[in-house]
């Protein structure tokens, strides 16, 4: 009962904090998923994120739909946009994995050492600001440990301290990591079905290659108009603005 009492008071709180014409959109969107109106869906769910609205359950929906429309590009970017906010949304990681299947490009990523694996598979599955929290919850716990040993004397709790101490180091890191990740890694996915990928920001210059949607790219710099970007495997050109889509 008081489960059911809490999760309906933070449902509350949630309803009250969004605007009634977001929460309106948002549950059109619902029912015209519901309804097999998938186009529907992507207009209203796109019309909340123009009013900067955002958050990974919308992210979600918007990428079932756009999935269910058949735009490759949609979906990659929406799912990818969801687990950036989420790291933890299982559903979205499936549902991502499946979108990428249908992606033409395929770039082979470089194998890494399994210590890297789990380091990074650790450090992803929170965001920035959940690594943040932990960070502060473990000082509000080494500060309480310290007071409560200071107090009672206790110095067996000098043992506690120290697995919080290496605790708030590791967290720290992730935290720090996180933080340069956000700050300096700028990414997208190519939007439109076939892209020209030019030498230069213009479209005289040499065409390099073709690439297709929903491909993930690095996205370096921007000139008047244009993207200069890089794939894994290193090459570098340039695409029209509006191709891509930000993450």
């Amino acid at each position: 009962m008081l489960r059911k009492f809490l999760l309906l008071l933070v449902l509350g709180n949630i309803c009250f904090s969004i605007h009634p014409d977001i929460l309106k959109k948002y549950q059109n969107g619902l029912d015209a998923y519901s309804d097999g109106n998938y186009q529907l869906t992507i207009q209203e769910m796109e019309s909340i994120l123009k009013q900067n609205w955002e958050s990974p359950q919308l992210y979600y929906n918007l990428g079932n739909a756009y999935f269910r429309e058949k735009s490759v590009g949609g979906s990659v970017w929406a799912y990818e946009k969801c687990i950036l906010l989420d790291p933890s949304h299982l559903d979205a990681k499936y549902n991502l994995s499946i979108a990428n299947l249908n992606v033409i490009d395929k770039i082979e990523t470089p194998e890494f050492p399994i210590y890297l694996k789990i380091y990074n598979a650790v450090k992803n599955y929170f965001n920035l600001n959940d690594w943040i929290n932990i960070l502060l919850l473990s000082l509000l716990t080494i500060s309480i440990l310290v007071s409560i040993r200071k107090i009672f004397r206790l110095k067996w709790f000098l043992n506690f301290e120290l697995l919080i101490i290496i605790e708030l180091i590791v967290v720290f890191i992730f935290c720090l990591h996180s933080f340069i990740d956000n700050n300096s890694k700028s990414e997208g996915i190519i939007y439109e079905k076939v892209v020209v990928v030019f030498s230069e920001p213009n479209e005289y210059s040499s065409k390099i290659m073709e690439v297709h949607e929903g491909l993930k790219v690095k996205i370096l710099n921007s000139q008047d108009g244009w993207i200069n970007f890089e794939l894994l495997d290193g090459t570098v050109g340039w695409i029209i603005e509006k191709q891509i889509r930000n993450l």
